[in-house]
């Protein structure tokens, strides 16, 4: 069951632009075109606001053909990963309290909404969460490595700059579980695992772009709300509920056997998480922040609670705890099953495909903001992507008309959008940098967009 809803909710990606989106970093890679770019003329405006380890990760995506199977490729990896990384830090040793533990936290992982939105979907965030998942799991008494921890806790760094607070939670485990030598020998090898990414991503990408694209930009974001507080509150509020029901696991946890917390592998896991909570708060109070901020936090936590339940296997409260999760939630999945022939079905019709399609019968002729993926497979060329211009905007950069179409199509018949993704985005309107398309029409070939055209 856990295979079947990895597997309808994998078909579900290509329907969401994002996914698209998100793996032209990867291809502009391929082909030596720098995506971190400092000033709007220096080349196509994606989401990079996340480390370059992502489009490394992502790269064998652009091996596939079409829009549709490279984003099926690309969610399959960040499946691999997700999963593989839970695995990794429950099967130590193989038996039974193990395995139920994995699978719940599998089935948890796809009935939590940020965690099914982190671990399906291609983002910074799959590569992240299982660097650092493996930064954990190495740091186990009986597999411990140093040197394989510090490198995937500086890897996770660099996929996601807001996972700084890993290497400081690991360390501050060791130092309390292995004492002031090993933590010290870490802090070395974490300084020379961070020295060395470091110096290659300078040489490759440049320092100033780096600095723009990961710093400037993300710290010049606007809050959701006029106050940090109520921004800071609201996400708070929102990791809470859409956590649930860890957070109450793990409380009743502590109450019950409380030493169990300062012993086993559920130790540097939930030190981690809670680590992360604070950044994942921040990361969802920031406009443009989504729930998947929420996962950085969620994913350890939830991994701790099962790893702590298969820890206390022996105590019937503990088994029959993992085993109430397992039914439940394998009943909860169960009838997505039955939905995955209808969702390969509906692949064709998916809007990154219709408008490849429709840019192959019709080249040079549109432009869809939305779908910088479908320009490239259909006219091999970069085109700006809607959230990269609105990244921008938001932080106070100015683009103009000329830098605006500098990355889009010449003169295109028509500018189109899908029912997902329209023109406004936070308030900014990307028809601005488009004002001869004034004259809102329909297209036969396009059922349900939203077409415009020149005013005659």
């Amino acid at each position: 069951m856990l295979l079947l809803a990895c597997v309808y909710r994998v078909l579900e990606t290509p329907f969401w632009n994002v996914n698209g989106s998100r793996l032209m970093p990867s291809f502009a890679l391929s082909r030596g075109v720098n995506y971190y770019v400092d000033l709007a003329r220096g080349g196509p405006l994606y989401s990079t606001l996340y480390g370059p380890l992502v489009a490394i990760v992502y790269l064998p995506a652009t091996w596939f053909p079409t829009p549709n199977s490279a984003v099926l490729a690309g969610s399959a990896i960040t499946v691999l990963l997700l999963i593989g990384a839970a695995a990794f830090l429950h099967f130590g040793r193989a038996n039974v309290a193990n395995t139920v533990a994995f699978l719940a936290a599998g089935l948890l992982i796809c009935y939590l909404d940020p965690l099914t939105y982190s671990c399906f979907n291609i983002h910074a965030d799959g590569p992240c969460l299982a660097f650092a998942a493996i930064a954990c799991g190495t740091l186990y008494p009986e597999r411990r490595s140093l040197p394989v921890s510090a490198l995937c806790a500086v890897l996770a760094i660099f996929s996601k700059q807001m996972f700084v607070a890993v290497p400081i939670a690991l360390l501050a485990y060791l130092l309390l579980a292995a004492g002031r030598k090993a933590a010290l020998r870490y802090l070395l090898w974490l300084a020379v695992a961070g020295a060395a990414a470091g110096a290659a991503a300078v040489a490759v990408w440049g320092f100033g772009p780096l600095y723009h694209c990961l710093i400037w930009l993300p710290s010049h974001h606007p809050w959701n709300d006029r106050s940090a507080i109520v921004s800071w509150v609201q996400a708070a509020r929102q990791l809470i509920r859409l956590s649930m029901p860890v957070p109450v696991l793990l409380l009743a946890g502590a109450i019950y056997r409380w030493r169990f917390f300062t012993a086993g592998r559920a130790v540097p896991v939930l030190l981690v998480g809670i680590a992360l909570v604070p950044l994942s708060i921040l990361g969802r109070a920031k406009t443009g922040g989504d729930i998947n901020s929420l996962s950085f936090a969620t994913f350890f936590l939830t991994c701790g609670l099962t790893l702590l339940l298969a820890d206390l296997a022996r105590a019937r409260l503990a088994m029959s705890t993992l085993l109430a999760v397992l039914i439940l939630l394998t009943a909860y999945e169960a009838p997505l099953a039955f939905g995955i022939m209808s969702k390969i079905r509906q692949l064709p019709h998916a809007p990154q495909e219709a408008a490849f399609r429709y840019l192959q019968r019709h080249p040079g002729e549109a432009y869809f903001p939305w779908f910088p993926l479908s320009h490239y497979y259909a006219e091999h060329e970069f085109r700006h992507y809607g959230f990269g211009i609105a990244d921008r905007l938001m932080a106070g950069e100015t683009i103009s008309t000329q830098e605006f179409r500098a990355y889009m199509p010449g003169d295109p018949r028509i500018v189109a959008f899908s029912k997902d993704g329209n023109r406004d985005l936070f308030g900014h309107d990307l028809m601005q940098f488009l004002p001869k398309y004034d004259v809102q029409a329909r297209d036969p070939e396009l059922p349900g967009w939203i077409v415009y055209r020149k005013h005659p």
